[in-house]
């Protein structure tokens, strides 16, 4: 058996097997940090599917360090018995769970918990946009003692672990950093003194429960800021940790400040930070525990058998897919649904006080109200359109039971998802495609190769359930010159079509940009046109940054707050300028495909439509809608 599915003794617990779930904000817990149902059915999920141990998202020490407010907390005794209730919850479901104790510090937000943030120095956090103070000699200690406080509560509710949590920017993490550590006291300038008070905590902590519970570190490997806490240093931060009482460290990047090696986007190498831990292994001798989009099992069975950690993090891989590990123990690769790395719909959303979504599994977030059981009244199916909306939901009707058939107008299946894939940085998206077409195969879904014109069509296939995802199409917008031969559709671009060396491209969001970063990479000489007052709309904030480095390296022009008034066959006429370009491209307006949606309402009542026919919108909201339809037929 692969050393995947062997036990590891951390300190005084053995967890099964060498799966741990990442700690990761979902936004699922009640306002003030309550447990509520949501939440303890969403690791109860996990915990039933062989994961070893679940590690929850950060767990508020300290009122004003609390950085969103479906954040767990921890400050007050209060909170033990809802925790309780989840430890119980996920122990009866066969894990372990440990609870990572943090304090924001400079990246807490005044606007969530009415209380100026607290941190080593006044370095604000231009990520969150607050104004933090410096803590005094006295707060600091004080600070020490509601981590220790924290920790007592974490063995009372239960908790298998205690993750302190080094790491992200947040307090002890700032303290570490020469970034955000301006101190000249005891506890800044040199290293000695910034390991300072973490370390305090640390020892604590594992003097007092190391008995009774794993006491661990979570720590940035690097910061990837120029100024930021570097490896070499944080090697001897990992040795003075194991002396401190630390039974094990699990790393991870970042921090706000380089938000994108926090959560990574697609742009960032899968396993990225092995090399970190392979490394760490040789100066410590506590298990180490690795992340950072791990998201291909062969690289997971690589990292164990070539012993570059003693364990596996995964985050978002649990979120896109909780059956990962007992499908990678039975072999099913296959049937693995990965992550996509858009961020999208966790921590976009967690970002903006949302619970967490996923682009690729709508159950995520909902595991009370959303599931999948077999029917007792099959019915046929008709899907008509094999994009992403139309395969997620022929896949969800045949796990029901129905007798399904997904047809399209294309030859083969997966609609946009190749356009969407196109642009440089963006084919993780086919991982989505992949897994959705070999679930079809395997489900035996037949496709027919049919363009369906009016109701006439789909009498042949005498369907009980009609579900319409035809998506939608780019249209021209109103302006003069649309005709001409130099322009073109933003996605013939990005399908594969040849342009010129000068290229204007009118609209600035999602697929401008992409656009934009296609042909800029390709060589061309590229000007944005937007009429709102930047570009990037809809980008988010893991990616923002990364475009925005990604077009001026690449010499892009941006021209915001513009007006198009006409296109002639070598340039573009705004109201105040000319943009000279031998090729113009349109990446604004989409119209959906719903030509005979009304004579197809008259004739099936209780047809569905799904997805961008509805709206144009993104692939999350495609699988959402797709989802919920089939499993109510």
């Amino acid at each position: 058996m692969s050393k995947l599915f062997t036990p590891i003794k951390i300190g005084p617990i053995t967890i099964k097997n060498r799966f741990m779930m990442a700690p990761m904000e979902n936004g699922l817990a009640a306002p003030g940090g309550f447990i509520n149902d949501r939440i303890t059915k969403f690791f109860e999920e996990r915990a039933k599917n062989e994961v070893g141990i679940i590690i929850t998202g950060s767990v508020g020490i300290s009122p004003e360090g609390r950085g969103l407010p479906t954040q767990l907390s921890i400050y007050d005794d209060q909170f033990i018995p809802g925790l309780r209730e989840l430890t119980d919850a996920v122990h009866n479901a066969g894990s372990k769970i440990g609870a990572q104790i943090y304090h924001a510090g400079r990246q807490a937000s005044e606007a969530i918990t009415g209380i100026q943030p607290i941190a080593p120095s006044a370095v604000p956090c231009l990520v969150v946009g607050n104004d933090p103070r410096e803590m005094t000699k006295e707060e600091i200690y004080e600070m020490k003692e509601k981590f220790v406080e924290a920790a007592r509560r974490s063995v009372e509710a239960g908790f298998d672990m205690i993750e302190v949590h080094f790491a992200h920017g947040y307090l002890l993490h700032s303290f570490l950093s020469p970034h955000s550590n301006k101190r000249t006291d005891e506890f800044g300038e040199s290293l000695e003194n910034r390991m300072r008070f973490p370390m305090e905590v640390l020892q604590e902590i594992s003097e007092l429960f190391g008995d009774k519970v794993a006491v661990t570190i979570r720590i940035s490997a690097d910061e990837y800021l120029e100024d930021g806490l570097k490896f070499e240093e944080v090697i001897t931060i990992c040795q003075k940790a194991v002396e401190a009482g630390a039974q094990a460290i699990s790393l991870t990047a970042g921090s706000y400040d380089s938000v994108e090696y926090t959560i990574q986007p697609m742009f960032i190498e899968q396993g990225f930070l092995v090399s970190f831990s392979k490394k760490l292994k040789e100066f410590v001798d506590v298990p180490i525990i690795v992340a950072g989009r791990l998201n291909s099992a062969d690289l997971i069975e690589n990292i164990m058998e070539k012993n570059d950690a003693d364990m596996i993090a995964i985050g978002r891989g649990l979120i896109s897919d909780e059956e990962i590990v007992v499908k990678m123990k039975n072999q099913q690769y296959e049937d693995i649904r990965y992550c996509v790395a858009c961020n999208q719909g966790c921590i976009d959303n967690v970002f903006q006080g949302k619970g967490i979504t996923c682009l690729v599994n709508a159950r995520a977030g909902f595991e009370a109200e959303r599931n999948i059981s077999e029917t007792d009244h099959k019915k046929k199916v008709l899907v008509i359109g094999a994009g992403p909306a139309g395969m997620e939901a022929a896949r969800v009707a045949r796990l029901r039971g129905h007798d399904v058939r997904i047809i399209d107008r294309d030859q083969t299946v997966g609609g946009k998802f190749d356009t969407l894939a196109a642009p440089p940085e963006k084919d993780s998206f086919l991982l989505y495609k992949d897994f959705l077409i070999s679930q079809l195969e395997k489900l035996g879904v037949p496709f027919v190769h049919e363009n369906i014109k009016s109701v006439q069509d789909l009498e042949k296939y005498q369907a009980d359930e009609i579900i319409v995802a035809t998506g939608a199409h780019q249209s021209m917008p109103p302006i003069k010159g649309t005709e001409l031969a130099n322009v073109l559709l933003a996605e013939d671009v990005l399908n594969g079509r040849e342009v010129g060396e000068t290229v204007a491209i009118i609209g600035g969001g999602l697929v401008g940009t992409e656009t934009a970063k296609l042909l800029s990479e390709a060589g061309k000489q590229v000007t944005i046109i937007e009429m709102a007052d930047s570009i990037g709309n809809g980008v988010g904030p893991t990616f923002a940054g990364h475009l925005f480095d990604f077009l001026e390296k690449r010499h892009v022009q941006q021209i915001t707050s513009a007006k198009v008034v006409e296109i002639k066959e070598n340039k573009v006429v705004l109201e105040d300028r000319e943009v000279l370009a031998d090729q113009v491209i349109i990446a604004a307006g989409y119209t959906p495909n719903n030509d005979f949606i009304e004579e197809l309402n008259k004739q099936y009542p209780s047809l569905q439509t799904i997805g961008d026919v509805n709206k144009p919108r993104r692939i999350i909201d495609a699988t959402a809608e797709a989802f919920l339809a089939a499993a109510t037929i």
